[in-house]
């Protein structure tokens, strides 16, 4: 990268000057914030009085810690990749099986969430540098290879090659330190606008060697003797501690992620750029796919037009100022009454009985018992411990955090049930609040970040374990697509209360359902009751019969065949009875009409004989007879008649030709 580095150096720590006013009014707010969260003495303490401090911003903090941390460690897959677009489906599911094995199995997500959740509730601000570790080493191994021998023939060998092995290939974030980060002024409260954020921290020339990427060690190790610590850098153990070595002495470097013409075309890139005083070791573009600088700011009570927040000392403050004067005050009421102090009325005792008193033993004295007076502490008024109490109900409602310090309860609110669900559904709400703001603004940002950055730097394949004995392997050209990132986040509270719908859905619900839908409703509830490896027992659960239950149905199965077998049976049976008896039926009708068709036969036969019988005697044969025979006459005479005209015909015909 060709650029004057002497400009660049003097603009660059020239921004970080423009910065330094905005963050000394940010510091002196947070360290007024660590002040009260670790109960340091206010300054108007006394000598011989009491100096206590009341910690109510830390005990607050104590009894809200386990129930914010809880949804982000709880579950081993709380990721959730939802495609925007029909074509991203599979990139989804490939990016939430990848994501939950880095956040939830790769990652040291407890630690870093209780670190970072303490950090953002006691300074009111968190950030959170997100990046990419990679680690390799060279490692010797045996490889087959083919080798000629003297007489040409090949055979297999081995031999020794020198192979790179990754160790590590995974996304990584870490909780900054806030008097360590320089922000651009002009952002207000969009990271988007924001163009630098410089980082400060402390390491050692051996590390930076180490890691490969930076240059000019050399003469960053020749002014060690000259002194290259800064004295605006505080070290957490508040100590200036030095090594006598070059390689161990600590040095501090800044780091500057933001956008710069380093080409001078009027265009700004995204550069990063460190430097240990004057001297420049690393120089290059962004080198993160999405060209923004790594980081991550959280408020904790966000503040319009700031991108700084405010912690819990800025709201319960006073009140924990208030307690602390009410308990010095009766502190120092009791230290100054005269507890314990006896008087004896003068003359009471002689000298031999007071000494035997002053032994423990048995004395005689003058006098009645009121001779002799007991000291004790004031009386302390109800009115102090009424404030007491106040503060307390103050502090929990506005913190959101039930202790048992008798504070917010159903009572405070009205002794009725409704008053009491209304007091827990605040707490949980305002415990759901904050849980959902460090998740919107600190999770899910940081797994976007870790997504482009899986697309990028990711090994070609990368196996994931999906249960204890299934394994996907995912390729980083399937990653790419249009995803949006949820979190499966919720509240002890909220489950447990969802776990109890489901309970009285399944107790109502009884006997009367699939035993499908009861198995996956049964599930849902150890989901829920964080008892994944039951819930998935539950659902692979394939019930075993009993060998007897199995051969009682067996023997129902073959006596039901058997009875369905005869029914078959009785059914054929009739069917043949029935169609017998239709073709008796059509025999029977048949016969009939045979019967009929002879009756017929016979009576014609009857009616041809009385008709012949009765045209013989009525001569009707002998009249029939006489006129066949007149015809048979008449047509042999014009038989005649036409071959007489034929012949005439004939012989007029010759003449004419004669």
């Amino acid at each position: 990268m060709a650029v004057d580095k002497a400009r660049l150096l003097r603009a660059l720590q020239a921004d970080r000057k423009s910065a330094e006013p905005l963050k000394k009014t940010w510091d002196m707010k947070r360290l007024e914030y660590i002040s009260q969260f670790d109960g340091r003495p206010y300054g108007n303490e006394q000598e011989g009085k009491s100096a206590i401090v009341s910690k109510d911003i830390k005990k607050q903090s104590e009894w809200q810690h386990a129930g914010i941390i809880d949804p982000f460690v709880s579950s081993s897959n709380i990721v959730k990749c939802l495609p925007i677009t029909f074509e991203d489906a599979e990139a989804a599911r490939q990016n939430e099986l990848l994501l939950n094995t880095q956040f939830c199995r790769k990652f040291d997500r407890y630690n870093f969430m209780a670190k970072a959740i303490k950090v953002l509730d006691r300074e009111g601000t968190v950030v959170i540098q997100a990046g990419w570790d990679y680690q390799d080493e060279k490692v010797t191994t045996e490889v087959e290879t083919i080798a000629v021998n003297e007489f040409g023939e090949e055979y297999l060998t081995t031999k020794e090659v020198e192979q790179v092995m990754v160790k590590k290939n995974q996304p990584t974030a870490r909780v900054c330190r806030n008097e360590d980060i320089y922000i651009d002024p002009t952002c207000e409260d969009d990271m988007d606008k924001c163009q630098f954020i410089i980082y400060r921290y402390e390491t050692d020339i051996s590390t930076l060697r180490k890691d490969g990427r930076y240059k000019n060690l050399d003469n960053v190790s020749k002014s060690l003797g000259a002194g290259t610590y800064d004295y605006d850098y505080r070290p957490q153990d508040e100590t200036r501690f030095q090594f006598e070595d070059d390689p161990r002495k600590k040095i501090i470097v800044y780091e500057y992620w933001g956008n710069y013409d380093v080409n001078e075309d009027g265009i700004a890139e995204p550069i990063v750029c460190s430097w240990v005083n004057d001297t420049i070791i690393r120089l290059q573009s962004n080198p993160y796919p999405d060209g923004k600088p790594p980081f991550i700011v959280v408020p904790f009570n966000a503040v319009p037009f700031q991108m700084y927040g405010e912690a819990n000392a800025e709201l319960i403050g006073d009140n924990q100022k208030i307690k602390t004067a009410i308990l010095r005050g009766i502190i120092d009421n009791m230290a100054q009454s005269n507890n314990g102090q006896i008087g004896i009325r003068k003359g009471a005792l002689d000298q031999v009985n007071r000494k035997k008193w002053l032994q423990g033993k048995n004395f005689e004295f003058n006098g009645t018992p009121q001779d002799f007076w007991q000291g004790s502490y004031n009386s302390l008024p109800n009115s102090a411990f009424d404030v007491i109490g106040l503060m307390n109900n103050e502090i929990e409602s506005l913190t959101g955090t039930k202790s048992f310090s008798g504070g917010i309860n159903g009572s405070s609110l009205g002794s009725t049930a409704t008053a009491a669900r209304g007091a827990m559904d605040a707490t949980s709400v305002r415990r759901m609040n904050l849980v959902r703001n460090i998740a919107e603004n600190l999770v899910k940002p940081m797994l976007r970040k870790w997504m482009s950055y899986n697309s990028e730097f990711l090994e070609d394949e990368e196996v994931v374990r999906i249960t204890n004995d299934q394994f996907v392997p995912i390729r980083k050209d399937d990653l790419d697509g249009k995803i949006d990132i949820d979190l499966t986040i919720a509240t002890a509270e909220d489950q447990a209360a969802k776990a109890q719908e489901l309970s009285f859905l399944l107790q109502t619900l009884g006997n009367n359902i699939d035993p499908e839908i009861t198995k996956e409703l049964m599930a849902q509830v150890l989901d829920l009751s964080r008892m994944p490896d039951q819930a998935e027992k539950i659902r692979s659960h394939q019930p075993q019969q009993d060998p007897m239950q199995e051969q009682l149905k067996q023997l129902e199965i073959q006596r039901l065949q058997l009875e369905n077998m005869k029914l078959q049976s009785e059914i054929t049976r009739n069917q043949s009875i029935a169609e017998e008896n239709a073709v008796d039926q059509r025999m029977k009708t048949a016969r009939a009409m045979k019967d009929e068709a002879q009756t017929r036969v016979l009576h014609s036969k009857a009616d041809i004989e009385d008709m012949t019988f009765l045209q013989m005697d009525a001569g009707v044969d002998h009249e029939r007879a006489l006129d066949m025979e007149v015809i048979r006459h008449k047509a042999r005479l014009d038989e005649r008649a036409f071959e007489a005209m034929q012949k005439d015909k004939d012989r007029a015909q010759y003449t004419t030709k004669l």
